[in-house]
């Protein structure tokens, strides 16, 4: 007599950002308030958009960044930039 069995794996993830990625409050002259910036790597991360894409956005003046050592982008003006985005596509 052939049995059969099920096996079920749960996959849990964590992220654990060291050295690579940077967060700072900085004053942001395009939102005119002080504003929590965060490194592309970690935007990449949190928001699902490639790296390519955000540094295209700098490229373009569309988001505010501060070069301070490294690069940390404003994440208000990111959030903005994809309202525009969302609202320009309709």
């Amino acid at each position: 007599m052939k049995q059969n069995a099920e096996i079920t794996y749960e996959i849990e993830e964590t992220l654990v950002l060291r050295q690579g990625g940077k967060i700072a409050t900085h004053f942001c002259p395009r939102c005119a308030e002080i504003t929590e910036m965060v490194s592309p790597e970690i935007l990449s991360l949190a928001t699902g958009a490639s790296e390519r894409e955000i540094f295209r956005l700098v490229e373009g003046g569309i988001i505010h960044f501060v070069e301070s050592g490294r690069l940390v982008i404003c994440t208000s003006c990111y959030q903005r930039s994809l309202l525009v985005e969302t609202i320009d596509q309709t």
